[in-house]
């Protein structure tokens, strides 16, 4: 592992702050559907690909950012992503085509900060990956769960356009928090060669890394967007529902802490990665028999929460586990997240069409079921070497 490098005073302020910014953005939007709808005058089946939208640039653009920031730095592309956030968050507020055009714009910057926090961890603390990347991980569940539950009393209040301006103004606070991080710029320069680091896609290990990762956030986004539904089906109000997927995201918070700190101590992480696997396959059986219970939803939302959660963290830390080097680090995270959103892009997708086509949930359910099996298998595997 490098020497540790200087940085910025406010660098973990400015992580904290990113991962403030990772979820929150998208993850808030499904709870306030209906009144985005009215407002420009659409059906409000017409904008789940505001979920699914994010995905895709994930997946599009997550090897595009590793060789970008290769070029330009990691900490200027963070910079940009943060602006071109602020912006596209704005713009979401104007105009239907303007909500389209915006989306995409986070989409696009929050895949900057998804592929390139685990690398400047590993850069700037390379003996304290697991802690730094705890509390990230925690600020963005922390705020993912703030953001899904405070959303529609704020709506309800205002308009869903003031919470969509708060959410804009965070990102513009985060955008100024990471200014000083600018002076620590490392450009590829003339030794971008040098720099390139491995071939993660000649990696038989890091595939199986990519397809763990796919398959769990498959379940993460599908869980994001029909949990509140199929709690509603089951007979839980609305509010309920609400809460149920606030819930989902806060039981979830002392797994996004504890796990990356355990996982660093640990030479095989196999134990975690079948202990999630059960969690989100109780939870997912348990879905299958809609009881009209809230503290049973309760169970259902812990269950979820703790086994997409530690998944999604464990997988974030092991970008940096598993590699020797920075450039390794922000290598493999964007061909992982590269092919992985694209599964998880189809985990909405799929699990809503079925419920459309056969009119309740049990096909969904199973599809879901059959991710969290395939997940803790290929994360096993994943753990087979040390390094990739």
């Amino acid at each position: 592992m490098e020497k540790v490098k200087k940085h910025s005073p406010l660098l973990i302020l400015g992580l904290l702050l990113l991962g403030v910014c990772m979820r929150m953005p998208i993850t808030s939007i499904p709870s306030v559907i209906k009144e985005i709808a009215q407002t420009f005058h659409v059906a409000p089946t017409s904008l789940g690909i505001l979920t699914t939208i994010p995905l895709l640039c994930f997946g599009l653009l997550s090897s595009v950012v590793s060789s970008t920031a290769q070029r330009i730095g990691n900490e200027l592309t963070l910079a940009i992503a943060m602006v071109l956030m602020f912006v596209g968050s704005y713009l979401r507020i104007i105009n239907f085509t303007l909500l389209m055009v915006g989306t995409v714009m986070v989409g696009m910057a929050i895949t900057c900060i998804n592929v390139l926090l685990p690398a400047i961890i590993s850069d700037k603390y390379p003996n304290r990956m697991g802690s730094v990347t705890g509390m990230y991980n925690t600020a963005m569940t922390l705020f993912a769960a703030i953001g899904a539950y405070t959303i529609t009393p704020i709506t309800h209040q205002s308009s869903w356009q003031t919470a969509v301006i708060i959410i804009s103004a965070i990102a513009l606070v985060t955008a100024i928090v990471w200014l000083p991080n600018l002076k620590y710029n490392e450009r590829g320069g003339n030794n971008i060669a040098s720099e390139a680091g491995t071939n993660m896609w000649k990696k038989v290990n890091a595939w199986w890394l990519l397809l763990f990762f796919g398959f769990q956030c498959f379940v993460f986004y599908s869980a994001v967007a029909w949990l509140p539904t199929i709690s509603m089906d089951a007979g839980l109000s609305g509010d309920q529902a609400s809460l149920i997927a606030g819930l989902f995201q806060l039981f979830a918070i002392p797994f996004a802490f504890t796990v990356p700190v355990l996982a660093a101590k640990m030479k095989t992480r196999r134990s975690i990665m079948a202990g999630a696997g059960i969690a989100s396959m109780l939870g997912t059986l348990m879905m299958l028999f809609p009881v009209n219970s809230f503290a049973y939803f309760c169970v259902v939302a812990f269950l979820l929460g703790a086994g997409s959660t530690t998944t999604f963290v464990l997988a974030m830390t092991l970008f940096g586990l598993k590699t020797k080097s920075a450039a390794d680090t922000r290598n493999l995270s964007g061909m992982v997240q590269s092919v992985g959103y694209l599964i998880a892009a189809l985990g909405p997708i799929v699990v809503g069409s079925l419920n459309a086509q056969t009119h309740g949930w049990t096909a969904s359910l199973i599809v879901i079921f059959a991710a969290t099996f395939l997940f803790t298998i290929f994360g096993v595997l994943a753990e087979r070497h040390s390094y990739i």
